[in-house]
């Protein structure tokens, strides 16, 4: 219990500033409006499931943020399992070096939802709470199964922190004295189960998808190469975490782990095992390095359309993790240095957080007031009597956040976590009044040409937007914002 409570404080000091911005994104605005519960059209059905449970209703309602809350219970429940799992007695140690996998700063984009948020969440607890099942016996097997399933149900990605867990499990046996038969045996079973839990979930979710996103790359001669070009991609997305003023604790991170693996890898060369079982225990090492890796960005390498948001990289937590651990055991004969050595990171993960909280908060008053002049200028005749209101060309490139110009130049992972960039979002104006549907679920008869091309001037020139009339429907031209391009 006391552990588990530790694991709720610290998820919970995670996501208070994203409580207190209280700021819907992209999806949110129609969902909210619509109480929208389609998502079993991506293969997410249990997604449907639980927002029908918690609404009491057909619809999923709005109730953000008790999902998220009660997610936090469920996710600390399944860290502090894994605690346990990992260390024999659990200690303040222990739980820094499973917190990474919710603290990771790129997992912040799939905690921003104000409804697939908690879910995201609960898909990360279920495959955390999947890798402590004890293997050995067929029934927890199965329960891990079902659980990895769930997971996938819930939110595909996330099973990616389960193969990168599998890894970090095949180490810690193969360094803590395992026999090399025993080791691969184990990681036989572990992807048995994951063979298994994806053809359950295949038969009873997949063929509920109606995008055509979940294709795969075509089997040709450029697969290996545009897997290279994937991979250089996330790698560059990963490294824009590292900055000038916090390299140094990415380098001592990596050293210690670096310290560690060699440590490791000279204790299983030692041990008194013939030449063969010793080469496939440092296999055993060395390998899953390369599937954690790989996990970071796991199964969209293989998808035809590459999603380039970061919430999809939620592996990026499990490599963390591994950082930490490895560092964890480097440091065993200096507690009190190993605890600061845990902290530091966390910390830094931690006042990301907060940064992000304050600069979602901005946004969110900037787009209020764009919303709320707009909505303004609609209500005034003749523009009133319109039957339709579009809004066109309102997507931009990366934030334009005015007020939060030096949090963003200072960390410039922060601009990827705000994926969906825009002057105001036409889902926005039901907030502020405007209630016509066809806003932003018919795509408008005419594009931005076709207005200009009426020759009409705008009823109403701001520095963000014009306003033309064509016909009974309104166009609102958004502009680029002035000084954006500089």
């Amino acid at each position: 219990m006391q552990l588990w409570l530790i694991c709720v404080v610290a998820l919970a000091l995670h996501i208070l500033p994203l409580l207190m911005a209280d700021h819907p994104l992209l999806d949110d605005y129609a969902r909210q409006q619509l109480a929208r519960n389609d998502w079993a059209d991506v293969g997410r059905p249990l997604m449907v499931v639980v927002f029908a449970a918690l609404s009491f209703a057909s619809g999923a309602i709005n109730l953000y943020p008790l999902p998220l809350l009660l997610a936090v219970l469920v996710a600390a429940l399944a860290l502090a399992r894994l605690v346990r799992q990992w260390f024999v007695i659990p200690t303040l140690s222990g739980v820094l070096v499973v917190l990474p996998l919710w603290y990771q700063p790129y997992f912040l984009q799939n905690l921003s939802y104000q409804y697939d948020g908690a879910t995201m969440a609960l898909s990360l607890a279920a495959v955390v709470w999947a890798i402590t099942t004890d293997i050995r016996c067929w029934r927890y097997w199965l329960g891990g199964m079902l659980l990895v399933a769930a997971a996938a149900a819930l939110y595909q990605p996330s099973m990616n922190v389960f193969v990168g867990l599998c890894g970090v499990e095949v180490m810690r046996r193969a360094m803590d004295d395992g026999r090399a038969g025993d080791v691969w045996r184990h990681a036989a079973s572990r992807f048995g189960q994951l063979l298994v839990a994806v053809a359950v979930y295949y038969a009873s979710s997949a063929w509920m998808v109606i995008s055509t996103r979940s294709s795969m790359l075509a089997l040709d001669g450029q697969l290996l190469t545009e897997i290279q070009l994937r991979l250089r991609m996330t790698a560059g997305v990963v490294g824009l975490l590292i900055t000038p003023g916090n390299a140094w604790l990415f380098v001592a991170l990596l050293l210690g782990a670096l310290l560690m693996l060699s440590r490791g890898l000279q204790k299983v060369w030692q041990r008194p095992l013939g030449a063969g079982e010793r080469l496939a225990l440092m296999a055993a090492v060395l390998m899953p390095m390369v599937v954690i890796l790989l996990c970071v960005p796991g199964l969209i390498l293989l998808l035809r359309h590459f999603e380039d948001s970061v919430r999809v990289l939620m592996g990026l937590g499990v490599l963390l993790t591994l950082l930490h651990y490895l560092n964890h055991g480097a440091l065993a004969r200096w507690p009190r240095l190993r605890l600061l050595a845990l902290a530091v990171p966390l910390l830094f993960m931690l006042s990301f957080s907060y940064a992000y909280g304050r600069v979602m908060a901005l946004e969110k008053e900037l787009h209020q007031a764009n919303a709320q002049a707009l909505a303004q200028d609609l209500s005034r005749p003749p523009l009133n009597g319109a039957r339709h209101y579009y809004v066109l060309d309102f997507w931009l490139e990366r934030p334009w956040i005015p007020a939060a110009e030096g949090t963003l130049k200072s960390m410039p992972a922060m601009a990827k976590i705000h994926a969906y960039n825009y002057v105001v979002l036409p889902e926005m104006l039901p907030r502020a009044g405007i209630d016509d549907l066809h806003t932003f679920y018919r795509p408008p008869p005419l594009d931005r040409q076709q207005v200009l091309a009426q020759g009409s001037t705008p009823l109403v020139s701001s520095r963000l937007y014009d306003i033309y009339r064509v016909g009974d429907d309104v166009y609102v031209l958004v502009k680029v914002p002035e000084g954006y391009g500089h």
